[in-house]
């Protein structure tokens, strides 16, 4: 069967999702906070997750399991309690039924492998039961967050009851060092698209006195992926976001790319889909 699941962007309207921002204490470790709410709905919906170096906390707040499909391999599974989503490589897509209601906390590039305290190697593409991989963290150690989620009646209280979770987690959080550091001082010239191919990486070692072989090694330590890989996802986010708005008008010399059939490439290669597809 065909998949038509679909990306959907933070700043698109008429979708299913609530958003919310972390407070500044926690801007860190939190990218935004989001809920996908289809108590009105009356069909399936499904929805593509692109290749990131983000990762997310999902709790589902009714008793409705949700199937994730890897576009790679079109490996199916349905989960049902509370996941934790590695890093991911290639995209996935999601199907959710009507009364569908969960709750996800979306963490900052590398937050994952702070807050669980583990290689971020282990956590790409897993789905991965959440009370188990937490259970000696604080996030689980010093809350009833999962009740607490499930209980509260309202987005925002949602929110809030995150926010105090993780405040309290923060604490006991190893300190970063130069090397997760100068992985985020990369990944903010990735979203800037000040550097955004092979020379602007080259010109970012350079800039930064290490050598290619030493900022992937930062890199792969800290998030797991390679500064290459990095760059290609967030790039290949921000032109298909302006793609969608623009369609074929859209200027692709603007995200590093050589010509229109170079980004159509990088479509296949991290969706298996066109860029029309997605």
């Amino acid at each position: 069967m065909r998949n038509t699941a679909r990306v959907i962007f933070e700043n698109e309207t008429g979708h299913p999702l609530r958003i919310a921002y972390p407070s500044p204490a926690l801007c860190s470790l939190v990218e935004y906070y989001f809920e996908i709410d289809l108590s009105h709905a009356t069909a399936m919906q499904s929805m593509k997750g692109l290749p990131a170096v983000t990762t997310l906390l999902a709790f589902p707040l009714r008793p409705t399991a949700w199937t994730s499909v890897d576009d790679a391999n079109g490996r199916v599974l349905r989960l049902q309690h509370s996941q934790f989503l590695g890093h991911l490589t290639h995209s996935y897509s999601s199907l959710y039924a009507p009364g569908t209601l969960i709750f996800f906390i979306k963490l900052k590039p590398g937050a994952a492998a702070r807050l669980f305290r583990c290689p971020p190697a282990e956590l790409e593409n897993s789905q991965l039961p959440l009370p188990f991989l937490s259970r000696d963290t604080g996030l689980f150690k010093n809350t009833c967050l999962e009740e607490q989620l499930t209980a509260a009646t309202h987005f925002a209280d949602r929110v809030r009851h995150c926010e105090h979770a993780l405040q309290l987690t923060l604490v006991e959080l190893p300190d970063t060092d130069h090397r997760f550091d100068m992985v985020a001082h990369c990944l903010r010239k990735f979203e800037s698209l000040q550097l955004k191919d092979e020379k602007g990486l080259q010109h970012l070692c350079g800039s930064l006195h290490v050598t290619y072989a030493s900022l992937r090694r930062y890199f792969l330590s800290t998030l797991g992926v390679t500064p290459k890989f990095a760059q290609k996802t967030i790039r290949f986010k921000k032109a298909l976001q302006e793609y969608r708005s623009c369609g074929y008008n859209f200027y692709y010399e603007d995200f590093g790319y050589t010509d229109f059939s170079h980004f159509a490439k990088d479509a296949r290669a991290l969706t298996g889909s066109s860029p029309l597809e997605l």
